[in-house]
């Protein structure tokens, strides 16, 4: 599969659709020492593999998108591509050559299922109204960015305002253009306090909006799922 124009040969854009259980992991991205998903996974392909979003220590994914360029298609198979259990290739596909996992992501979808998370938090005394914490969702509509929802990071830039989220029975999804730093996991932490009582609906407005990183609570890493990266349907190498 390389594509060769006079004597020049041109490696292939190859894109994966991956799943995988974030436990066992300290995140996407490679660190020396560490155990992560891009390790495991560019020692199975032996090449440099760049991942549409970098899930923290214990963030899960159904559908992480991940590219890398080669000379051929290596062996997919089972057999062929070595990965530990928890990791799991669902496709993959030859890309547009200016196809890239990350740069080229129009948006994703995260889904936070807070499960025994509300039933831990501290003092807590009665079980959880999500409709109080819907109500603090609606507080978020119409600002043009978020800027107290992320951690502290480098870059510092204010996450984009959400395009679309639901919360159904505990289960949180959200979409937006691109996410911060814990940037959903704050939210959530936040919204059980508020379905708890422990914190006004309106509150998540006010923190969303301040000018400084968010210094309130943070959901745990487990309860966090990646479910989709969307891209053009242009380039978009699965749809």
């Amino acid at each position: 599969m390389v594509r060769v124009h006079g004597e020049r040969s041109e490696t292939v854009n190859f894109a994966l659709l991956l799943a995988y259980d974030g436990s066992g992991f300290r995140g996407w991205q490679r660190q020396p020492g560490l155990t992560t998903v891009q390790g495991v996974l560019e020692e199975a392909l032996g090449h440099a593999v760049h991942g549409a979003s970098r899930t923290d220590a214990g963030v899960h994914a159904l559908g992480q998108v991940a590219s890398f360029r080669a000379g051929r298609a290596p062996d997919f198979s089972g057999s062929g591509l070595q990965l530990p259990p928890a990791v799991r290739l669902l496709r993959w596909a030859e890309a547009a050559p200016s196809f890239h996992a990350r740069s080229s992501s129009c948006g994703k979808v995260y889904r936070y299922d807070f499960g025994s998370f509300v039933q831990n938090v501290q003092n807590a005394q009665r079980a959880p109204d999500w409709d109080r914490a819907r109500e603090a969702l609606h507080g978020l509509d119409g600002l043009g960015d978020l800027p107290g929802i992320g951690s502290p990071s480098k870059d510092r830039k204010p996450a984009p305002p959400l395009t679309r989220w639901a919360l159904e029975d505990g289960v949180l999804e959200v979409e937006a253009r691109a996410f911060r730093k814990h940037e959903i996991r704050n939210i959530a932490g936040h919204l059980a306090a508020v379905a708890l009582g422990l914190a006004m609906p309106g509150s998540l407005r006010e923190l969303a909006a301040r000018k400084r990183p968010w210094m309130g609570a943070t959901a745990p890493a487990h309860g966090l799922t990646l479910v989709k990266v969307l891209y053009p349907a242009a380039i978009d190498p699965f749809r």
